[in-house]
Order: C-alpha cells, then sequence, then structure tokens
C-alpha cells in the first residue's frame, strides 16, 4: 500500500507542478525571447518559447527532493546514486539550453553527453551484463564504455524525432507509460520515481505542445527526456537482477530508436557526418507523401503503443515466440518505410525531370 501512496504522490506534485510551471515557462520565454524563432526550414509559423526543458528538470527533481523526504524508505537501495544522476541531468539541461540559445558543435553536446554517462558510471548506474532473449553476457570489463554509449543513444534518440508538434512529447509519454508497467512487473519499487515525475510533467505538457504547439522542448527537454530513460532502463536490471530487465524497456522505447538506426545507417551509408542534423528522418518523409503533420504524429503514436506492447507481452508470453514476431514487425515495418522514401524519390526525380525538359 505504501507504494501505491509514494506513486501517486511523485505523480501528482508533478501533474501539479505541470500546471503551473509550463504556463509560466511560456510567459517567461515570451517575456525574454528565449523563442524558437520561424525560419525557412522551420514549420512554426510565430516565435515559440522552448523551456520545456527547464520546466522538465524542476518538475522531475522536485517530486523526487519530496518524495525523498516523504517516503525515505523508498531510496535506500539507491540513494548513493542519486547524486551522480542529478549532475548528469543538469550537464544535459545546460548543454542543452545552450544549444536552443545558440547552436553548439556536435562534438561539443557529445562530450557533454559522454560526461553525464560517464558520472552515472561512477555513481553505479551502469550495465554489468548485457541481455538477450536466450542469456547474458558479462561485460563488467567494459562498463564504462558500454554504459556511456547507451546513454549517449538514448539521450540522442528522443532528440532525433522532436521535429512535429506533440511527436517528441507524445511518443515519450507513451513509453513512459510503458516502462512504468514493466517497472511493476519487475517490482523495482522507488526507482520508479526516476520515470513517474516526468511522466506526469508529460501529460499535463502535451496539452500545451500539441498543434499548434505554444511551448517546445528544446534539445534541453527532448535530451533530458533520453537521459532519464537511459537511467531508468539501467535501474531496472540492477533491481530486478533478472535477464531481460534491460531489453525489455529498449522494446518500450522502439520509436525513438528505430530513428536512431535509421539516422545512422542513412548517413553512415552516405558518408555524411552521423552527428549532423538534416531533415530526412522518417517522420519528414511521410509529411513529404502527402500526410499531414498531425496523421503523421498519430501515426508514431500507434506504433510506440504496438512497442509499448510488444515489450509488456513479453515478460507474459514465450519470450523467443514474441522476439520472433517483433522482428517480423520491424521487417514490414521498414519495408512500409522503404516503400515510402522509394515512391517518394521516383516523385521527385520525375518532377526533375520534366522541368528539365521544359
Amino acid at each position: 500500500m505504501n507504494d501505491i501512496y509514494f506513486e501517486l504522490t511523485a505523480f501528482s506534485i508533478a501533474v501539479f507542478c505541470g500546471i503551473v510551471l509550463i504556463p509560466l515557462m511560456i510567459r517567461i520565454g515570451h517575456r525574454y525571447n528565449l523563442l524558437d524563432l520561424p525560419g525557412q526550414h522551420k514549420r512554426h509559423k510565430k516565435p515559440v518559447p522552448i523551456l520545456g526543458g527547464v520546466g522538465l528538470f524542476a518538475v522531475v527533481w522536485l517530486s523526487i527532493g519530496i518524495s525523498t523526504l516523504v517516503f525515505p524508505e523508498q531510496f535506500t537501495d539507491f540513494s548513493d546514486m542519486i547524486i551522480f544522476i542529478l549532475l548528469g541531468a543538469l550537464i544535459i539541461l545546460l548543454v542543452g539550453l545552450s544549444d536552443d540559445m545558440r547552436p553548439l558543435p556536435a562534438w561539443v553536446k557529445l562530450i557533454a553527453q559522454c560526461a553525464a554517462g560517464y558520472l552515472l558510471y561512477l555513481g553505479g548506474v551502469t550495465v554489468e551484463f548485457l541481455t538477450i532473449p536466450t542469456g547474458s553476457v558479462e561485460i563488467s570489463s567494459f562498463s564504462p564504455i558500454i554504459t556511456i554509449v547507451w546513454v549517449v543513444m538514448l539521450t540522442n534518440a528522443i532528440n532525433l524525432i522532436d521535429g512535429l508538434d506533440g511527436l517528441a512529447s507524445g511518443v515519450s509519454l507513451i513509453g513512459a507509460i510503458s516502462m512504468l508497467v514493466i517497472g511493476h512487473l519487475y517490482e523495482v519499487g522507488g526507482s520508479l520515481i526516476f520515470i513517474l515525475p516526468m511522466a506526469g510533467y508529460l501529460f499535463i505538457f502535451l496539452f500545451f505542445n500539441r498543434y499548434p504547439a505554444k511551448i517546445f522542448l528544446g534539445d534541453s527537454g527532448s535530451m533530458q527526456i533520453g537521459y532519464y530513460f537511459a537511467v531508468y532502463s539501467l535501474i531496472i536490471p540492477l533491481k530486478s537482477y533478472t535477464l531481460a530487465a534491460l531489453y525489455l524497456p529498449l522494446l518500450a522505447l522502439g520509436v525513438p530508436l528505430l530513428e536512431v538506426f535509421s539516422s545512422f545507417v542513412r548517413r553512415f551509408l552516405g558518408g555524411k557526418n552521423i552527428m549532423k542534423a538534416d531533415r530526412r528522418h522518417l517522420f519528414h518523409y511521410l509529411t513529404l507523401f502527402g500526410l499531414s503533420p498531425n496523421r503523421v504524429v498519430s501515426v508514431f503514436y500507434l506504433l510506440a503503443t504496438i512497442y509499448g506492447a510488444f515489450a509488456i507481452a513479453m515478460f507474459y508470453l514465450n519470450r523467443a515466440l514474441m522476439f520472433g514476431i517483433f522482428l517480423f514487425f520491424m521487417v514490414v515495418i521498414f519495408s512500409v518505410f522503404y516503400i515510402f522514401i522509394t515512391k517518394l524519390s521516383s516523385k521527385r526525380s520525375n518532377f526533375g525531370q520534366k522541368n528539365n525538359v521544359r
């Protein structure tokens, strides 16, 4: 029963603070010109505040602070980790906010993300083994490197899909809900504090971030969400000592990780800088193909829900069977996107040939 009170308290604090802080962040953004301005390659037509990440940081850590005081017994297993997690989150917030104000070189952001990952390793939030559906491999000797790569990958995953109103915040909310369910299944107790406040904040934030958005997450928000997902997905196996506890959260984040994988492959094969932003993400292709932004967002919400359902189902059902179905689903998704991209490229080529004839 105490767990229920703890979870309700953490979530309620986040919801209440979100209701208060988000409108305040919007006003501060307009007053002090902390805005994302319209431009040639941007979809919004009016300046939009970019302080969603500041609100997220405040809500998450206020909720953690109050919950620590009210329910200290929930934090005994990882009380020593909290300061390292906080410092890592602060690094992500500051570098993201700096990038929102004035774009930073990719290597600066990468160094900051690596530093945040290394802090987690120092605090004991680390990967000690890699899991696959059939077993595990101990990797303690490579823990620092793998933990850093893990954090960098998930930190950038949400950032890559933050291109349409409500896309990153909605997909992240669905992923957070899926991971909360997984956390309950593995009885990870107090570690839910690293995902509950974020879910509560995103629940309110989405009302302000839907089209037409009144506030953006900014890099400070999208990277921070990925960071908290990384923290939570590392803590679940530490608490549960269960082989599947590491890769099930990854399935819940299937949509952003699909974007990471496709972007990496596309840029690598094209000989381009894998850290340099572009406008060739999956959601860009869908809008270019003719789908409205709202429909694209709905498609990604559906995919996020399906991925979350896969992750939860693998706890109950035969994991080898479910993993096989999941791989088949991935092939189907890639095939559909490939058809979209091929047809779009063909249309563009034909359009160019007609113009040349004229």
